[in-house]
């Protein structure tokens, strides 16, 4: 379980208000957590803050919990969580079964086959040898959020995960990834403006109500 106790965090200590106060919640192993509100309001900003990759800027308070875990200040190697930026940063000069194969666990036997076999799930197989310059935005996002996946994690956060994909692709997609979340029972939470909501084990933090 993820368990997030009250946060709160701005950029400027100067600021009367800050962008998120007093946030908590908690995702359960196997659920999947929709984090809604307007642009600017600090979704992007909480995925940086539970896995690590803030800015050195933010000023927060409170807690990060993982598994019962205390990882608010542990390392972001060690806190084991599969995490999706917006801009994806997948590295230009592997293609993409290398940006695979580098994602998955030490311990996995027959890369090669193992990244294959996930490309193949999302019907992207023909695109293992392609590298990230040769791939459309939508195809981007997919091996991204795919990379973050299969390295094993302990909780996954995807931001916007859906953003270029087309009606079609995202049906698709979304079965694929919240079919692994539940097999894998890891808690996820996801930050999109475009989400087919018909799931099991989904539930909605409005953001703004914190802000």
């Amino acid at each position: 379980m993820l368990e997030i106790k009250d946060i709160t965090f701005s950029f400027d200590k100067k600021e009367k208000k800050p962008l998120v106060k007093n946030l908590s919640f908690k995702v359960k192993k196997g659920e999947i957590l929709f984090v809604s509100g307007k642009s600017g309001l600090g979704k992007s900003t909480l995925l940086d803050l539970i896995s690590g990759f803030h800015d050195n800027n933010l000023i927060w308070t409170g807690k990060i919990y993982l598994n019962k875990l205390d990882i608010t200040n542990a390392s972001i190697q060690s806190k084991n969580i599969g995490y999706m930026l917006q801009d994806y940063f997948l590295f230009p000069h592997f293609n993409v079964k290398n940006n695979l194969i580098f994602s998955l666990p030490k311990e996995t036997k027959n890369k090669k086959e193992h990244a294959l076999h996930f490309l193949k799930k999302i019907d992207m197989v023909k695109f293992s040898n392609h590298y990230p310059s040769e791939l459309s935005g939508g195809q981007k996002a997919r091996i991204a959020c795919l990379r973050a996946v299969i390295s094993n994690p302990e909780a996954l956060l995807l931001d916007e995960p859906f953003s270029s994909l087309d009606k079609t692709t995202i049906k698709s997609f979304q079965k694929f990834l919240f079919d692994y979340v539940k097999e894998l029972n890891i808690p996820c939470i996801i930050v999109s403006h475009r989400l087919i909501k018909n799931i099991n084990n989904f539930i909605e933090l409005n953001i703004s109500k914190f802000t």
